[in-house]
């Protein structure tokens, strides 16, 4: 209970101030339908809090660490994410819709449903993270690492992949053009080919 009062407080302090908060770490919290518009959280350590309905549009994120954290219904829209650590967080079905994410790392996520559509990815690594059945389309990535990143299912419609390397990706039934031509400059594994084979309705035989 300390630990909700004193982020909510910090919060409630940041609004009436500068709209910042700066360091400490902060434990187990939970925030339910909290104002996180355009704030700003500047090596910030957040451990097994949970957010939920949260309003976190806008905000930004310099130098963060989240560990163990759940969102659930949050938007995340055109939020901003710079040298930030996400392990072992789930924002499941949240909304991240235009956010940019630099020089960061994501490791352990689940965000099966969530919208990460017109995001922009750059200098990071994804790793370990579950993206099935997640919306990424129109977003790009530049200079990123992506290592056993589930996209099983996700929309990928005019997604820039080109030099992505996603051999260690598992990119079954991803929704992309019939072209194929989000892949275009990516590199694939062997056993990932007849995915590709079948989106451009190529039989292959066993």
């Amino acid at each position: 209970m300390e630990q909700e009062r004193n982020l909510a407080g910090r919060i409630a302090r940041a609004r009436e101030e500068d709209g910042e908060i700066v360091g400490g770490t902060i434990q187990g919290a939970l925030l339910e339908g909290s104002d996180l518009w355009e704030l700003e959280l500047r090596e910030v350590t957040l451990t097994g809090c949970r957010l939920v309905d949260c309003d976190c549009t806008k905000l930004s994120l310099y130098r963060c660490r989240l560990e163990n954290c759940f969102f659930e219904g949050c938007s995340f829209a055109k939020s901003f994410w710079l040298e930030t650590r996400l392990e072992g967080c789930k924002g499941e079905g949240c909304d991240f819709r235009g956010s940019r994410i630099k020089g960061s790392f994501w490791s352990g996520g689940r965000f099966r449903y969530a919208n990460f559509a017109q995001s922009h990815w750059e200098r990071g690594r994804l790793e370990r993270c579950d993206f099935r059945e997640a919306v990424l389309s129109e977003a790009q990535f530049r200079c990123m690492e992506l290592s056993e990143v589930d996209l099983t299912g996700a929309e990928l419609f005019r997604t820039q992949l080109s030099g992505l390397d996603l051999s260690r990706c598992t990119i079954d039934q991803i929704v992309i053009s019939q072209s194929c031509a989000e892949l275009k400059g990516a590199t694939i594994a062997p056993h990932q080919a007849p995915v590709v084979a079948r989106i451009l309705g190529i039989k292959v035989l066993d």
